[in-house]
């Protein structure tokens, strides 16, 4: 029972050292960088909003013909 606890206490300080974090830094690695969103200008959003309106008004162009085909 003694030996298992000194095993599971030096795995965890093996853990410990293996995985510190800076407390300069605040991070695990300096590879983990958070990602930085770029801002899009309103012309952007303009133009993805025409695309996804134009795409709603074709379906709704084929789901007519559809019906039209269907029903008559």
């Amino acid at each position: 029972m003694n030996s298992l606890v000194l095993r599971k206490t030096a795995l965890g300080r093996d853990l410990a050292a293996k995985y510190a974090v800076s407390p300069a830094l605040g991070r695990v690695s300096p590879q983990q960088k958070p990602a930085r969103l770029r801002r899009k200008g309103p012309l952007f959003w303009a133009a993805l909003a025409l695309l996804v309106l134009s795409a709603d008004f074709l379906l709704a162009c084929l789901a007519w013909l559809a019906v039209d085909l269907v029903m008559g």
